[in-house]
C-alpha cells in the first residue's frame, strides 16, 4: 500500500520535473554536435576500366567515326565542398553543368537519372552515345551510367589514358570560361543549381571562332530543339546581355 502511494506521487509530479527536462537544462547536450552519418554511396566497379580504355574509344570511334562524343569532367570548387558535373557536346560546343553535395560515384548516377528523366530515352540515347572521362572515383561505376534504369544499354563510356587531360581537351578549355565567373579557388557552398544554369546560360550563348561565330546555345538548338534546355533551366543571352565576370552573380 505503501509502494503504490509513491508510484502515485510520483507519476503525478514527474520525478519532480526532471522527465520534463529540455536539452538546455543540460549543458552537456547542448555542447554535444548531432553525428554525421555517411552517405550510402553506389557499390563501386573495381574492374571499370576493362574493355574502355583510351585505346578501346579509339577502336570503337574507328569502327563508328560519326558516333556523336560528350566529354565529362568536375569542377572543384572548395576541397571537400560542393562540385560541378560537366558534360560537353563536341558536335556544338554547348556545356551542362550539374551542381553536385560532395565529388562522389553517387552523386555523378544522380546527375544522369535527371537527365535520363528530363530527355527522354530517345533523346538522351541520341545525345549521350558516347562519354570521354578521366579517371577519377566519381566515374568509377561507368555501368550505373551506361544503362538505363531497366538495365538496357543507353551509352558507352571510356577513360582517357592517366594524367592525359589534353585527350578530353574540348571540356577542359570550355572550364575556362566556367573560371571567368567562378575563379578558382571559390567555393561552390553558397551556390545553388539555378546560380549554375545562369552561368551557363551566358557561357553557352557566347559565339565562338571555333563554331563559325556562332553560339553553343543556337547550334544545339538547331541539332536537338531548344525543349531539353528549357527543362534544364538553360535560355539565350543577347549578345549585349553577356557578362562573364564574376559579377555575373553578385
Amino acid at each position: 500500500m505503501v509502494m503504490s502511494d509513491w508510484s502515485s506521487d510520483v507519476c503525478s509530479s514527474d520525478l519532480g520535473g526532471l522527465l520534463r527536462a529540455k536539452n538546455g537544462d543540460m549543458p552537456r547536450v547542448c555542447m554535444l554536435k548531432p553525428r554525421s552519418r555517411k552517405p550510402v554511396e553506389h557499390k563501386v566497379d573495381t574492374k571499370c576500366r576493362v574493355g574502355r580504355t583510351y585505346a578501346d574509344y579509339q577502336a570503337f570511334m574507328a569502327a563508328a567515326p560519326d558516333t556523336r562524343v560528350v566529354e565529362m569532367d568536375s569542377v572543384i570548387g572548395r576541397v571537400g565542398g560542393k562540385v560541378l558535373l560537366t558534360l560537353m557536346f563536341r558536335d556544338c560546343g554547348l556545356m551542362l553543368a550539374f551542381l553536385r553535395d560532395r565529388n562522389d560515384s553517387q552523386s555523378v548516377i544522380d546527375a544522369f537519372a535527371l537527365l535520363w528523366e528530363l530527355a527522354g530515352p530517345g533523346l538522351f540515347r541520341t545525345l549521350f552515345p558516347v562519354l570521354l572521362t578521366d579517371n577519377g572515383s566519381e566515374f568509377s561505376n561507368p555501368r550505373a551510367l551506361e544503362n538505363a534504369p531497366d538495365g538496357s544499354p543507353r551509352s558507352r563510356l571510356f577513360y582517357c589514358d592517366p594524367c592525359a587531360s589534353w585527350q578530353k581537351g574540348s571540356v577542359e578549355r570550355n572550364h575556362e570560361f566556367l573560371r571567368l565567373v567562378l575563379p578558382k579557388g571559390t567555393s561552390f557552398d553558397g551556390l545553388a543549381q539555378a546560380d549554375i544554369n545562369t552561368v551557363l546560360s551566358h557561357v553557352n550563348s557566347y559565339s565562338r571562332p571555333a563554331l563559325n561565330d556562332k553560339a553553343p546555345f543556337d547550334l544545339f538548338s538547331f541539332i536537338y530543339g531548344e525543349d531539353l534546355l528549357a527543362r534544364l533551366g538553360l535560355r539565350r543571352i543577347p549578345a549585349n546581355g553577356i557578362l562573364l565576370k564574376p559579377a555575373l552573380l553578385g
